[in-house]
């Protein structure tokens, strides 16, 4: 209690008071007495008779003696209630003192709580046991767009329904046990974050007072979006090592025996004895190339093609590839390009890299069936710290960008999650066998490169390719 003395100090000041008081009574009846005692030798005393006179300055001496005892006892009396009431004072001053600053360092805490839950990117609010808003901090302003002094005394439902939903019967599950909740996530979309609908981690907590009493209760809630993109990236690139080694292994053997197939198939149209039957063993031959393609293009799948990379100009091979469409390009297809003069060179396989823009070009075409516009342009790209999170598999430096977009149909995102894989295709089974995108997958990542792909049904596709830039 701040400013109080306590109740020991008024007591030592009136047991000073009494004892001043009593020092001066019994010092005016000492002097009172002297002076009676003085008259009365002068009134009474016989003239001439000096006994009277001795009997009298004995009086007046005791009487003076014990005055001063008095004196003495009542100054040590006076002493010790003064150095009582300083102590006392001073002890008061010191807890005073103690009190002061235990109330500023809650200050500076209440201060620094409210900075930290004011700058913390971790959404935090707070609820009484009705579950209405008692205080939330900046981040769950941010996602609403209503100011804090907006939530109080409103339930989760007035000003956040699209969390209503999910976390409610969590908040009311803390409340009926006394128990946190921690680590669910919901799939949602706050009004202010935009975009498609974002992963939330969420975790519930009981506020209990040190008597046990429940307060209320917690939630704290993370935006985890952009870790979730990365870890089924990660999640994504296991896979595909893991299918790319098998492709790998497959093509190799299935390599070899069409080997013997063919060179078999080579023998027998040497054999005169066989002319009948060449036009089948040449159909032999064919198949026998087609597959053997086929091989080549698991190859680059698994990254296990040898390639023969080069200094290479990308606008050189986009402009080929270009003249290439024009002439083969779908009805109703048109095709714009814009090749930087600022893209760097690369060094990739100059045959690889135009078999992989070929592929992505050919599923644009393919996915824009009623026409429409398909895009290839290049550009020069620096990767650091700011867009490292674009493509988290790349190391900062420079970078030849080669983008391709189609106004197609799109992709949704369970087709996204599969496009990499082999022989996965949403085509008729005459038109595709699911390795072309494969292919350039592994093209790309066998020459230190990145592909990511953009889609969203209805608003068409977008690849983009990264290659190392050299000098």
């Amino acid at each position: 209690m701040t400013g109080e003395r306590p109740v020991g100090t008024a007591t030592l000041r009136r047991g000073v008071t009494i004892e001043l008081r009593r020092a001066g009574w019994m010092s005016a009846t000492a002097l009172a007495t002297i002076a009676l005692t003085v008259l009365a030798i002068a009134l009474f005393a016989p003239r001439g008779h000096p006994r009277p006179i001795w009997i009298a300055t004995s009086v007046v001496g005791m009487e003076v003696i014990v005055a001063l005892i008095a004196t003495i006892w009542l100054s040590r009396q006076v002493t010790s209630h003064a150095e009582a009431f300083e102590a006392s004072v001073a002890a008061t001053d010191a807890a005073h003192a103690r009190a002061e600053a235990e109330a500023h360092q809650k200050t500076r805490l209440t201060a620094l709580i409210d900075a930290a839950l004011g700058c913390s990117p971790v959404g935090f609010a707070f609820f009484d046991p009705s579950l209405r808003f008692l205080r939330v901090n900046s981040a769950i302003t941010r996602m609403s767009g209503r100011a804090a002094e907006e939530h109080v005394g409103l339930t989760l439902r007035d000003v956040h329904p699209w969390l209503a939903r999910d976390v409610e019967p969590l908040l009311r599950r803390v409340l009926e046990s006394r128990r946190a909740v921690a680590n669910k996530e919901i799939v949602s979309r706050a009004p202010n974050a935009g975009g498609p609908a974002r992963t939330w981690l969420t975790s519930c907590f009981p506020i209990e007072t040190s008597d046990g009493e429940l307060f209320g209760v917690g939630l704290a809630l993370s935006d985890i979006t952009e870790f979730k993109r990365m870890e089924e990236q990660f999640l994504q690139a296991q896979k595909m090592e893991a299918v790319g080694r098998l492709a790998g292994g497959v093509a190799h053997d299935f390599n070899n025996l069409l080997t013997v197939i063919n060179s078999y198939a080579e023998l027998m149209l040497y054999n005169p004895a066989l002319e009948e039957g060449r036009g089948e063993i040449e159909e032999i031959r064919g198949a026998t190339a087609r597959a053997a393609k086929l091989t080549r293009q698991l190859l680059a799948f698994s990254r296990r093609q040898p390639l023969e990379p080069q200094i290479v100009n990308p606008n050189d091979v986009c402009r080929g590839v270009e003249s290439l469409l024009r002439g083969l390009k779908g009805k109703g297809v048109q095709i714009v390009t814009h090749l930087s003069p600022d893209t760097p060179l690369i060094r990739v396989d100059p045959v690889q890299l135009e078999q992989v823009v070929m592929n992505l070009a050919f599923n644009a075409i393919d996915a824009m069936d009623g026409g429409g516009r398909l895009g290839i342009e290049t550009h020069c790209w620096r990767l650091d710290e700011t867009n490292g999170q674009s493509v988290p598999e790349l190391a900062p430096g420079l970078y030849a960008m080669i983008r391709v977009t189609d106004t197609g149909h799109g992709m949704s995102q369970e087709t996204l999650s599969q496009i990499w894989e082999p022989f996965f295709t949403t085509k008729e089974p005459d038109r595709g066998t699911g390795l072309g995108l494969p292919t350039a997958y592994g093209i790309v990542k066998q020459s230190g490169g990145d592909i990511a792909v953009d889609s969203e049904q209805g608003a068409g596709t977008e690849f983009t390719v990264y290659f190392p830039a050299v000098q």
